[in-house]
């Protein structure tokens, strides 16, 4: 059994507005229900100590992020060079040589480490005895408990802190977190959902020819820009071989060349035998954005931090180096919210500085929603015990932080489901769940640890004044960032893996689809001379509000089923209309959201304007001040009839705006949703209060108890 030395010392020690507060000591000893302690740490043993420093200003780095992200605001795509990125999340003045200084009396061999200005990782070797020192500590061996629900390849062992940890008074502001390694046990792949497939023509299942008539896709639309690029992760011990993508392409792409493919990483990969997710996300995120030159991240699951891990942190550290990373990156990969912030929360919010980075550059990130329904990998993780599943909400993590995409599931119901489901007939999109036929059940849930961003309450409200929330309290955080954002086709995918044609499921088959979407976006506004989509989630309730007709709203569908033969959960979240915890706004209508994006920035961002479009602005705006300043030249007669020519003008803007705003407002949300008065605030409002206060203002609503009563509760 291979072994996984992690030291966790810390919590996090920053505290900006998209985090709650953490109830421990920022340096508490370890406790965990999950792992036994075993024998003391060997004194000699040389472990890589890490660690993190605090963004000297968080806030801004965040701030930066939504200006350029924000399709309203004039600074919208004006990115930033990996040098400005980089200052804007620098440690404060002197904390990394006061870290140095602190470090050097006990390291090993006069070691004085490494610095990454990318990551504020501080890389140093050091032996356990002089960690002890270091610290005030003693270090133990701790194993996972035994327990059936518990894979014995998963039963690793730790080094943890068994005492509270002892750090320098004038360091406990900008160390985050030190750690024997930077990411935390528990990330897993989400596509190991499948099923054989008889191959055959017109075998059952969706391939690339349904995703393009479902969405709207030409069939002829391909990359054309060289810049123009997309990445998917392979962690762990994932692989795809190259022969099985020759094979797809052949069989469902006969006309195109093979895909371009870049592989990175640290890992090898010999394509010699081929697994699941690096299979479906090679496949399809080169099937769809088709032409685009693809990054294949391989990591190797023994990285110089840890024997048999996740990278997550290393890999963003490696794609932010690049001075030219893809735009987009798919990722596939989940783990327990609560476990992964019990275990490093400032591991997570290290990860969650470099997302904010990436979108900073214009990269786009997309994440899995994760496979299991509302209750998520509780039980997996050992949280509560599998009868109490039920009382509370299990949100995943990243694909609940707000700096990332979170790509949920869809599914088509076959004739036998719905002969199956006599009280419903739909030949539209509805949840992908195990209760309505599906292999999995797409994950949503609203955040115990991130607060509500601002880009989403306006929707996310609204749904909770809808009874398609679960009633028990509790048992979910009302005010915490909801997910998903958006969703895609995720069941039965055609997939050739090791030479057999296989059919996968899974938000993971989601991801890379939407991923794909975004690349051949961003090829439009390339080729036109403008910046590609980056952080993507403003710009996704923007056009859900202001464009109805941008996304097919699934309004079928609940998430209380978990994967597996167990009982769905009564209390769950359901579809409704417009924004929903099941499937987000809903799924894309591609040439619609391409009609927008191709003049988005021509539209709000006049400094982005050509010089051709700035001049015919400047002639307008020449004639508005020769008229202003003629006025005084015309007679009595003349100005009163120009006055009330103006007024009249005034007026019928005024009137025409508002028919208009009320028109798409129907449109989109039953005007019975619609309350008078200012929303209730995220951040002082309690999750009880705040959906009484949500509910009751939805008790006259008509429409609402329509769409409660066709969902699959």
């Amino acid at each position: 059994m291979k072994e996984l030395w992690l030291l966790s010392l810390t919590t996090t020690l920053w505290s900006v507005s998209s985090f709650t507060t953490a109830a421990l000591s920022r340096f508490s000893a370890f406790s965990s229900d999950r792992y036994v302690r075993q024998s003391r740490a060997d004194p000699e043993q040389i472990v890589p100590l890490v660690i993190g420093l605090v963004p000297n200003d968080f806030n801004t780095l965040e701030r930066e992020l939504y200006l350029v992200s924000n399709p309203s605001h004039t600074q919208y795509g004006q990115y930033l060079a990996q040098e400005q990125v980089n200052h804007l999340s620098r440690p404060c003045d002197g904390a990394l040589e006061a870290v140095r200084t602190w470090v050097s009396n006990f390291s090993y061999e006069n070691s004085m480490g490494t610095f990454s200005a990318t990551s504020n990782l501080f890389k140093v070797q050091i032996q356990v005895k002089h960690i002890e020192r270091m610290l005030e500590t003693e270090l133990y061996n701790y194993d996972v408990k035994k327990t059936e629900s518990v894979a014995s390849s998963s039963r690793r062992k730790l080094i943890r802190a068994s005492t509270d940890v002892s750090v320098p008074e004038h360091l406990k502001d900008v160390v985050s977190f030190l750690s024997t390694n930077t990411h935390p046990l528990g990330l897993r792949a989400l596509g190991a959902a499948t099923s054989q497939v008889e191959d055959k023509i017109g075998s059952p299942g969706t391939t690339l020819e349904m995703i393009r008539q479902t969405y709207g896709i030409p069939a002829d639309l391909v990359v054309t820009n060289p810049a123009n690029t997309q990445c998917v992760t392979s962690f762990f011990n994932e692989s795809y071989k190259s022969s099985d993508l020759d094979v797809f392409f052949t069989r469902f792409l006969p006309g195109d060349s093979p895909p371009h493919i870049i592989e990175k990483g640290d890992r090898v990969d010999p394509h010699q035998w081929a697994t699941t997710e690096a299979s479906l996300d090679t496949q399809y995120v080169t099937g769809v954005g088709r032409n685009a030159t693809t990054f294949v991240w391989t990591m190797n699951g023994s990285n110089p931090y840890s024997s048999e891990d996740e990278p997550f942190v290393e890999f963003a550290e490696d794609v932010l180096a690049l001075e030219n990373p893809p735009l987009v990156i798919s990722i596939s990969y989940s783990d327990d919210e609560e476990h992964i912030f019990d275990v490093s929360a400032g591991y997570a919010r290290t990860l969650d500085t470099l997302l904010i980075k990436m979108g900073l550059r214009g990269m786009t990130v997309v994440i899995a929603g994760g496979d299991d329904g509302v209750t998520g990998l509780r039980t997996e993780f050992e949280k509560i015990p599998f009868e109490d599943t039920c009382l509370q909400s299990g949100p995943q993590w990243p694909s609940s932080s707000p700096y990332i995409t979170t790509v949920g599931a869809t599914m088509f119901l076959s004739n036998a489901q719905q002969v199956a489901k006599p009280f419903f007939r739909t030949k539209e999109e509805v949840a992908c769940s195990v209760e309505n036929g599906g292999i999995i059940t797409t994950g949503g849930g609203f955040s115990n640890i991130y607060s509500m961003p601002e880009y989403q309450v306006t929707a996310v409200e609204r749904y909770l004044r809808t009874r398609d929330i679960p009633t028990t309290p509790g048992f979910f955080n009302a005010s915490g960032r909801a997910y998903p954002d958006v969703s895609v086709l995720g069941s039965q995918f055609i997939v050739y893996i090791n030479d057999r044609l296989l059919s996968a499921s899974g938000t993971s088959a989601s991801t890379p689809v939407f991923g794909a979407m975004v690349t051949l976006w961003n090829d439009m506004r390339l080729n036109a001379g403008k910046s590609p989509l980056g952080f993507i989630n403003p710009l996704l309730y923007y056009l859900a509000e202001t464009q109805p007709d941008a996304f097919h709203d699934v309004v079928v569908g609940n998430i209380g089923a978990p994967r597996g033969k167990h009982d769905p959960c009564e209390d769950s979240f359901s579809a409704a209309a417009g924004w929903d915890a099941v499937s987000g706004v809903g799924t894309p209508n591609f040439s619609v959201i391409s009609t927008f994006i191709e003049t988005l920035e021509d539209h709000f961002n006049i400094s982005q304007l050509d010089n051709s479009k700035r001049s015919a602005m400047g002639d307008v705006s020449n004639n508005l001040v020769s008229l202003t300043t003629g006025v005084g030249e015309m007679s009595t007669f003349t100005m009163v009839l120009l006055i009330a020519a103006v007024a009249a003008n005034v007026t019928i803007g005024i009137v025409v705006v508002v028919a208009l705003a009320k028109r798409w407002r129907n449109q989109y949300t039953p005007l019975d949703d619609v309350i008078s008065g200012n929303a209730a605030s995220v951040s002082t409002t309690s999750s009880a209060s705040r959906i009484e206060q949500l509910n009751s203002e939805a008790d006259n609503s008509e429409d609402d108890v329509e769409l409660s009563e066709i969902n699959l509760k």
